[in-house]
């Protein structure tokens, strides 16, 4: 990921291309896959099934967990052990009992032996094709069997290409046209360009571990044709090149009040936490000159507050420029990144227009860079729906790595409840929680049962 090229998998590529038989091949009159009658409202969980001694997975205390939790479907995952497969042959008449559905959920070769671990899915390993043909005739014995995923997707999208996914939408839609599937994204990878690439060949997707509420909204107006980027944003697309001095920016014009000092204040951040650094750089400028500047390497997500003396850039002048610049030092080939800026507030400075009002902004820019700001906002199209289920962290150290200490129950809960806010107002089409503690006595799973008992209830 990043500024490194995703491994290759040619050998296994073109096995699985064979075994696809893409060529020409189509899944509807339109092109589009048939949308797959999900059960309303999808509440669901994913993960951190409980096991028995000899290792098989323990279906009645799974069952009776997950109708305590008020869900309508589980991902079963088929990888922690060999028996896997076989165990969700037992699981789902009792789910059916239940009136609960399963979607089968596998990993991708990132995850899997030979080239990580010594895990397989199995029995079928690595023969995505035939994942699609067996998952569909289970679905016919059970018809509450109703998707699959296949983990970390863009990760591996030069393996799972537009043409390869149709090809397994068509081996899977030839036994059970019903039978969806959805690549498990992170929320950095909803690009307009996964949409115009991927959107014809799946039938939603399922979005992993969001920030907070903007991105779930944004992920909603980039997967519904609303928007390519939230307003007051600046950005890079990955999988796509750079060279060095490409840049993205937006201006506005400024009057400096006499006496005192001049200070710009904002909150910022940006979407990349990685060690990767000499390559995007965010910038303020008063005129021409920079007085903020940091690499988006490393840090956190979350907001951070800043505070910039521009009395010595300010000196002698009466009108400035501010300057808000996302700039490449480095070209990149593979290194997409969101920056935002929001609550500017200026002192000894009289803005023209503040970051509440992002279209009153000047945009320049050289290269493939985008913008919320200026003539670039535009009203949505609303061409096409792809739906989306938001997956979020159910599991404290999962919690952790993502959005920071402090990982406890409330704060786990506190995201559970604004993902389901938003599918109740509209902007996603269900929620998944990811390895939620089912131990007895769990305060994650008494929060998250309750609040998904809450959003259960008619308003």
């Amino acid at each position: 990921m990043n500024n490194r090229t995703p491994r290759h998998f040619f050998a296994t590529f073109c096995t699985l291309s064979l075994l696809c038989g893409f060529a020409g091949l189509s899944i509807a009159q339109n092109g589009a896959p048939a949308r797959a009658a999900w059960v309303t409202p999808h509440f669901a969980d994913y993960d951190s099934e409980p096991r028995r001694a000899d290792g098989h997975v323990d279906s009645d205390q799974l069952l009776a967990r997950l109708k305590e939790l008020h869900v309508t479907t589980y991902y079963w995952l088929v990888w922690h052990a060999r028996t896997d497969w076989d165990d969700l042959k037992l699981f789902l008449p009792k789910a059916a009992q239940a009136n609960i559905q399963v979607w089968v959920y596998l990993v991708p070769p990132t995850e899997s032996a030979p080239w990580e671990g010594d895990l397989y899915c199995e029995p079928f390993r690595l023969d995505y094709g035939r994942w699609a043909e067996e998952i569909a005739r289970l679905s016919l014995q059970h018809t509450n069997l109703t998707a699959w995923v296949i983990d970390d997707f863009y990760a591996n999208h030069e393996f799972f290409t537009p043409a390869v996914i149709r090809g397994l939408q068509q081996r899977g839609k030839r036994i059970n046209s019903r039978l969806a599937f959805l690549p498990l994204m992170y929320f950095g990878e909803i690009r307009r360009a996964f949409v115009q690439d991927y959107r014809e060949v799946i039938d939603g997707v399922v979005v992993a571990y969001p920030q907070d509420r903007d991105e779930i909204n944004q992920a909603w107006a980039i997967l519904n044709d609303a928007a390519v980027v939230m307003p007051g944003e600046l950005g890079y697309p990955p999988s796509t090149p750079s060279q060095p001095g490409d840049f993205v920016q937006a201006s506005q014009s400024a009057t400096v009040v006499p006496g005192g000092r001049q200070r710009l204040r904002f909150r910022e951040r940006d979407d990349f936490t990685a060690a990767t650094a000499g390559y995007h750089f965010k910038q303020l400028l008063v005129n021409d000159t920079v007085v903020w500047e940091a690499d988006v390497a490393g840090g956190t997500n979350a907001w951070a507050e800043v505070m910039v003396n521009v009395t010595a850039a300010a000196h002698g002048k009466t009108n400035l420029t501010v300057v808000f610049r996302l700039l490449d030092k480095q070209g990149v080939s593979n290194f997409g990144v969101r920056w935002r800026v929001k609550d500017l507030q200026a002192e000894g400075l009289s803005l023209a227009a503040g970051l509440d009002q992002p279209q009153k902004w000047q945009v320049s820019q050289r290269g493939a860079f985008e913008s919320g700001f200026g003539d670039r906002i535009k009203p949505p199209a609303r061409g096409f729906h792809v739906p989306f289920i938001v997956m979020t962290a159910g599991d404290a150290s999962e919690f952790k790595l993502r959005h920071g200490e402090p990982a406890s129950p409330e704060r786990i809960a506190e995201w559970l409840k604004f993902s389901l806010q938003a599918w109740r107002e509209g902007k996603c089409d269900g929620v998944v929680t990811y390895c939620l503690d089912k131990q007895p006595g769990s305060r994650v799973f008494d929060l998250a049962r309750d609040l998904f008992g809450q959003y259960r209830q008619p308003r």
